[in-house]
């Protein structure tokens, strides 16, 4: 407060008038906490004994500071934003209550000060000149102080946010963490700190983005999780440019609508099997990490959506992905070329297999001719040495790989293969 006494626009009656207005601030401050309680409906609906009690400690400090630096005649630009006033700010932050309702606050408070002082000046002030002075002085001191610890509380609030969400999503972060390591936790409370609901299925997402499309991200996220339906994800960012979701429901979700999601161009997003429970929120993210794996190592043309459930069997084959390079190269031979009619002897061959050996089928499915279908398997058998029916299994499985992951397991190009 000031250090030297002064009472340059104070006058002797408004002095006093501060005086008997300080010894009577609790009763005042608990008629204005009364007040803003019941016309803030921000702060009535909480109906928050401890936020009461946070908003009474401010009111009351910030009166008895207003009543002390009148009688002191002192400037608004001494005061200070009392602790019990910051302490009511960080209450209102936690409780996500809007800075807006803690400005309305003090503009509210403020009015209703002015309203019970000008009415006791009036009472003890007879002369018109000193009641006109003191209403002007009084008047401007409050609105001073009132803009300057409005300006303050502005600072401090965005100040008191960012630092409580990132100490929210640095809990949240430690949590998933602590989840997905498997370790001993309790359902209810890690549900608390996630703000997320462990106890149901859950469908986990990995979303990843390339250089300047880091800003797609969180849309990107946002609308996967909307295309499995309503709710908030958990969302923790595990990367520069990657994030991982969990969308949850009470009831086994739908996956197809995903799956038919176009993300923005450079994001590319994988997802996991619904799981139940801390089990499966933990499975299901190890799954999209499969299938984002899977994703990355595929051709750039495929699909920017990949479910783990179909990519299930390449994943397998292809956690050593070397040997699974040698192991493509081996069973396809020359079929195992980059070029385009490799590629089409491959697809062939795959969905003849995949029907069961029908010709028609396959014909009908790829828009060709039946006599076609015949002719590319009978050329992939000359350049496999054998006949389709021979070690189906190991074929099927090097073409599923060549299908999904391409250059990634293929050879380099064959200038010399041809389908004529």
């Amino acid at each position: 407060m000031a250090d030297v006494i002064q009472h340059s626009w104070v006058t002797p009656p408004v002095r006093e008038l501060a005086g008997v207005m300080l010894a009577r601030t609790p009763e005042l401050a608990r008629d204005m906490t009364e007040y803003l309680y019941s016309t803030i409906p921000e702060l009535a609906a909480l109906d928050d004994r401890d936020l009461r009690a946070e908003l009474l400690g401010s009111t009351e400090a910030n009166i008895g500071q207003i009543l002390r630096l009148i009688a002191l005649g002192g400037s608004a630009e001494r005061m200070s934003v009392p602790l019990e006033a910051l302490e009511f700010l960080r209450g209102v932050v936690r409780r996500g209550i809007p800075l807006a309702a803690l400005l309305r606050s003090y503009r509210l408070g403020h009015a209703w000060l002015w309203e019970r002082w000008s009415h006791a000046l009036q009472e003890c002030v007879d002369d018109p000149g000193d009641l006109g002075a003191g209403q002007d002085q009084s008047s401007a001191f409050m609105f001073a102080y009132i803009d300057k610890v409005s300006d303050v509380l502005v600072e401090e609030f965005g100040t008191e946010r960012e630092r409580m969400m990132r100490g929210a999503s640095k809990l949240r972060a430690d949590t998933v963490r602590a989840i997905l390591a498997g370790e001993s936790i309790d359902e209810e409370a890690a549900s608390g700190r996630l703000g997320y609901e462990l106890g149901r299925y859950h469908v986990a997402l990995r979303v990843t983005g390339a250089g300047s499309e880091i800003r797609g991200l969180e849309r990107a996220v946002s609308e996967a999780a909307a295309a499995l339906g309503a709710g908030r994800p958990l969302v923790v960012p595990s990367g520069a440019a990657r994030f991982d979701g969990w969308w949850g429901s009470f009831d086994l979700p739908m996956t197809k609508q995903l799956e038919r999601y176009e993300p923005p161009p450079g994001v590319s997003v994988a997802f996991g099997n619904p799981g139940q429970g801390i089990v499966g929120f933990r499975t299901s993210h190890a799954q999209a990490l499969h299938a984002a794996r899977v994703a990355s190592l595929a051709d750039a043309a495929t699909t920017s959506v990949t479910s783990y459930a179909q990519v299930v069997l390449v994943s397998l084959l292809a956690a050593d992905l070397p040997r699974a390079r040698a192991f493509v190269s081996e069973q396809l031979g020359p079929l195992a070329s980059t070029s385009e009619p490799a590629e089409r002897l491959r697809e062939t061959v795959l969905a003849f297999m995949v029907a069961g050996g029908s010709a028609t089928r396959v014909a009908a499915d790829l828009f060709v001719h039946q006599n076609t279908v015949s002719y590319r398997v009978r050329r992939a058998e000359e350049m496999l040495g054998r006949k389709v029916g021979e070690r189906p299994v190991e074929l099927m499985c090097a073409l599923k790989l060549a299908a999904v992951l391409g250059p990634a397991v293929l050879s380099g190009e064959d200038s010399d293969l041809s389908l004529e």
